[in-house]
């Protein structure tokens, strides 16, 4: 599929090219990811509070959340298919000398095919790695694909992040969690509070399922039962493997946390 792009009027700017340069040759922004189908999004609300919250982080000034609606709706105009979006918060005029001066962020959307409805089970390895500004969903993704890139080469599908002291943070587009009996445990170190986690959660929460928000340690991993990645295109995938940790499938879990996802219903861009 080609990209669809809608953006907002900039007048110094006069065309596309100039804003994707821009973007290019400047790596300072911030986005979120999310499946739209049938013109609704599950967990919408959360996502353009996630881009005001870090427009203000990122550049001094928030996003417009009507504005924001509007990139996204002619982003989707006439496709028929569920597709995932992503929406790329930047600022043409943002300069690197002056990193201090608050600018005027504007919206950018992409359109790409969603992941299998199905994945297979994840073989993750864990690496020692942080990313800056954790708790903003930033453009700066080198480190994390670099990580991604070592695993697959070393025969795994993905990474799993571990802080210097040894607590198990978030995968590298994924956040984590652990079935410890039928307690659910999420890791309390310092990660993106992703969407898809947080509408588990809300779920878990309605349905008065255990759930613990605690530090959890690399040798700690063998002694869990399961493990799941959550993100916004693929909302609850089982993984199988953690190193040398093998996890059995569990369907019933996984459909579990995947009932606690859609009880939010989806809202209309």
């Amino acid at each position: 599929m080609r990209d669809s792009v809608a953006m907002s009027a900039q007048p110094d700017l006069p065309n596309d090219s100039d804003r994707f340069r821009a973007m290019a040759l400047v790596n300072y922004g911030h986005f979120t990811s999310m499946r739209v189908a049938g013109g609704r999004v599950r967990g919408l609300a959360r996502h353009l509070e996630r881009l005001d919250r870090d427009a203000r982080v990122v550049f001094g000034r928030g996003l417009d959340e009507d504005r924001v609606r509007a990139a996204i709706r002619a982003a989707v105009a006439g496709v028929d298919r569920p597709v995932a979006a992503r929406v790329t918060a930047h600022a043409p005029g943002f300069d690197p000398r002056s990193p201090e001066s608050d600018v005027e962020p504007e919206v950018v959307v992409t359109l790409g095919e969603l992941p299998a409805a199905r994945p297979e089970p994840l073989r993750v390895r864990t690496a020692g790695y942080q990313r800056d500004l954790p708790q903003v969903k930033h453009v700066g993704t080198f480190g994390l694909f670099y990580q991604r890139r070592l695993a697959r080469a070393a025969g795994f599908d993905d990474v799993l992040f571990v802080t210097p002291d040894g607590q198990v943070s978030e995968g590298s587009t994924w956040n984590v969690c652990f079935l410890d009996g039928d307690t659910v445990v999420w890791p309390s170190a310092p990660a993106l509070p992703g969407i898809s986690m947080g509408l588990v959660q809300s779920g878990l929460l309605r349905l008065g399922a255990e759930v613990r928000v605690r530090p959890v340690l690399v040798e700690e991993l063998p002694g869990f039962r399961a493990a799941f990645a959550t993100n916004a295109l693929s909302p609850v995938r089982p993984i199988s493997h953690v190193d040398d940790t093998a996890y059995q499938p569990d369907d019933t879990a996984a459909a579990r946390l995947l009932r606690c996802h859609d009880l939010t219903a989806g809202e209309r861009v």
